[in-house]
Order: C-alpha cells, then sequence, then structure tokens
C-alpha cells in the first residue's frame, strides 16, 4: 500500500469518527432541550395548579403548612389592584389636565375662564 492510499485511509477513519462523535453532541443536545421545554410545561401546570388552589379556598381552609404563602399571595393580590387604581387615577387626571379644567361648582371640562355650563368661575 502506498503513502498516500494510507493517508486517505487514516483520514476516512478520522472523519467517521468525528461525524459519529458530532452526531452523538447533537442528539445529547436535542435530549436537554426536550428535557428544559418539559421541566417548563411542568412548572407552567404547577403554577396553575397553586393559583387554582389559592383562589379556591378560603382563608380559614388553607393547611397551615401554606397559610403564610396563601397570604402573601393574597397581599401581592391586594398590592397589584392598589397600584392599578392609582395608575387609574393618574390617567384620568392625565386626561383631564390634557381636556382642560374641570369646575369647581358643576364638575364639566372647560379650557375657558368661565364654566360655559354654570357660568363660575374656573381655577
Amino acid at each position: 500500500m502506498s503513502y498516500f492510499e494510507e493517508m486517505t485511509q487514516k483520514a476516512k477513519a478520522a472523519m467517521s469518527t468525528a461525524a459519529g462523535k458530532a452526531k452523538e453532541v447533537a442528539d445529547s443536545a436535542k435530549i436537554s432541550a426536550a428535557i428544559i421545554a418539559e421541566k417548563r410545561e411542568l412548572d407552567k401546570n404547577y403554577r396553575a395548579i397553586g393559583q387554582w388552589y389559592a383562589c379556591e379556598h378560603a382563608e380559614g381552609e388553607v393547611p397551615e403548612a401554606i397559610a403564610d404563602v396563601i397570604a402573601a399571595v393574597r397581599a401581592s393580590q391586594e398590592k397589584i389592584a392598589e397600584l392599578q387604581a392609582s395608575r387609574e387615577a393618574a390617567e384620568s387626571a392625565e386626561s383631564i389636565a390634557e381636556e382642560g379644567k374641570v369646575c369647581p361648582v358643576c364638575g364639566k371640562i372647560s379650557d375657558t375662564k368661565f364654566c360655559p355650563h354654570c357660568g363660575a368661575p374656573m381655577e
């Protein structure tokens, strides 16, 4: 066998080994990605169960083991409701400011010196 034939055979063997290793790595990566996707789905389902449980049970019905967690969830829900109400109030105040002034007598909005509805001076 000549030197070039021997080198060709060694190169083919190396390429075959490299291709096999690359396929193994790709398969391993696919499996890892599938595992991560399933874990995310599992976490989503656990969150759904927890949310359902927290909504369905009254304060006295909750087991002591998770009472503080349920209390924290309810406190967060109340805080979110307060923040949303304050945001809505701020947005309505901005829209009133954009439209004009509010009449202190009748509550109508106008951008004139005197209210066109009742004639009271606008502040």
